[in-house]
Formats: structure tokens, sequence, C-alpha cells
């Protein structure tokens, strides 16, 4: 006596339940990820014309990484904030600040938010 194999019927797989575990995924790691806020430094362009004569800024910054210059004399990192100050008091409003050397991004967002926070200058940065 033969016995034959009756072959399974093929059955269909859905895809809504696999559209729905993907969805269900989709959710979870959108809702459990945080979004980071980073901090913001105000940049503005200055006026871009031919005519307009270049004024002379009051404060002149040289930061090369390593030390800071204010007009050309060589100042100490802890001293910077109190020369700024004595600069503002004595009538400063505009300054540049001069990039030097092998100055990373990182140390040009710390000079330029340390310059903002300790004194009321207006300030540009050249390189």
């Amino acid at each position: 006596m033969r016995i034959e194999a009756v072959a399974a019927p093929r059955r269909r797989l859905s895809m809504t339940s696999l559209i729905d575990v993907i969805f269900l995924l989709l959710l979870f790691f959108m809702l459990s990820s945080t979004f980071a806020r980073f901090a913001e430094i105000e940049v503005s362009g200055g006026l871009a014309s031919a005519a307009a004569p270049g004024d002379r800024p009051d404060v002149l910054l040289r930061f090369d990484g390593e030390e800071w210059r204010v007009n050309g004399l060589v100042i100490d990192d802890g001293d910077l904030e109190g020369e700024l100050a004595r600069l503002g008091e004595a009538g400063a409003e505009t300054a540049v600040l001069l990039v030097r050397g092998e100055l990373t991004s990182q140390d040009l967002i710390t000079a330029v938010e340390r310059i903002g926070s300790q004194s009321a200058l207006r300030l540009t940065v050249a390189r």
C-alpha cells in the first residue's frame, strides 16, 4: 500500500501584523529618544559696502589658544576679565578678536562666550 504525503496548503502571510510591529517600534524609539538643546551664539554679518569707511575698534584682542593679547600687551588668562572691565569703564564699545594659530572651533566659541559674558563690547571676529 502506497501512502502519499499530502502537501499542506500554503497560507499567505498577512502584512498587517508586520506593519503594526514596525509602527510600534517607530513610536517607541521616537518617544524614548532625547533631543539635545544646544546653546546659541548670536552671529550677525556686517554691512557690505564699498563706500562705508572702516571704523577703528576700541579694543584689539588676539587669541592663539594659549595666550591672550589685549591691545598688544600679553594678559594672563585670569586677568582677562579685569582688563575687559577696565576698558569698558574707560569707554570702549567695540572689539575685534583676531584668532591665530591652531585654534579649534570649540576654543573660538569658548573665547567668544567668555568675552561676551564678561563685557558689553560689540565683538567682531577676524582671522
